[in-house]
């Protein structure tokens, strides 16, 4: 899987720099998707998962570190209780709703996959924040942060202002490339995998050769390491109205891009190392 992986990324990169993937920050969207958007800042549906903490961040400035501002974002999002299914399934019909026009140029129908799209959604959540709320004691740093600092230390400092997609996709072939073993199979990534394969085994087995093989058999002994810890408020999250009225307010969209580019450096340290 790694090596299938590893192909994509380097075909996709070549394809973005011969100009056939758009940069992130010029991304238009249509009003309905924005009004979808910005509507996550104050929604009740949505506060469990701490918008704000992510999206204020990139309005407030586009200059700064993407580890420290995932750190402030998932701080909030792990303190916080834990998201219904029921605030998951009206997060997911609003922005799918909204977002219909860019789903249907991609040849998506909404109605056609609302449902399964929220399934799944429902479905991967509680391992997505588990996973995300996983803590190194030994670093006091957050996993999900430990691991973009790791992947700094090989790509470079990783900051809001300069990401696009082109730079994730060379920054994974520079990754691939300076030995990809010591960030993927620390103990924070072994419990990740431990946990994913706990709560998905059928999907995760396919993933175990190539994992033992890139960090050895211990990697996969179910043995949890004593030095990561979970810090994932455990109590479903209350929702308080927002204090302060929204009206007039309206998001630079020139600041999606750089939220765009900051998930997708969270998924390229997860989902890629791993």
């Amino acid at each position: 899987m790694l090596g299938h992986m590893k192909k994509a990324f380097i075909l996709t990169a070549a394809a973005a720099s011969a100009g056939l993937f758009p940069r992130v920050h010029s991304l238009t969207l249509s009003s309905g998707c924005q009004t979808s958007l910005e509507s996550l800042l104050t929604s009740p549906d949505a506060a469990c998962l701490n918008p704000t903490g992510l999206i204020s961040s990139i309005i407030g400035g586009s200059s700064g570190s993407i580890p420290t501002t995932v750190n402030s974002w998932l701080t909030g999002v792990c303190s916080s209780g834990a998201c219904t299914n029921q605030s998951i399934a009206n997060v997911v019909t609003n922005l799918t709703d909204g977002c219909s026009t860019e789903l249907s140029s991609l040849g998506i129908s909404v109605s056609s996959v609302q449902s399964d799209i929220i399934s799944v959604a429902q479905a991967v959540y509680p391992t997505i924040r588990q996973i995300a709320c996983l803590q190194d004691d030994t670093s006091n740093q957050l996993c999900a942060v430990q691991a973009l600092n790791n992947l700094s230390s090989v790509v470079g400092q990783l900051n809001v202002s300069d990401i696009t997609f082109l730079n994730l996709f060379t920054d994974a072939q520079a990754l691939f490339a300076n030995g990809v073993q010591n960030i993927a199979c620390s103990d924070c990534m072994k419990e990740s995998f431990s946990i994913a394969k706990t709560n998905f085994p059928s999907i995760v087995s396919d993933a175990e050769p190539e994992a033992q093989a890139l960090c050895g058999a211990s990697f996969l002994d179910g043995n949890l390491p004593s030095t990561v810890s979970q810090t994932a408020n455990e109590a479903v999250f209350s929702s308080t109205p927002p204090s302060q009225s929204s009206a007039g307010f309206r998001m630079s969209y020139t600041a999606f891009g750089p939220s765009a580019a900051i998930l997708g450096s969270v998924f390229a340290a997860f989902a890629l190392l791993a």
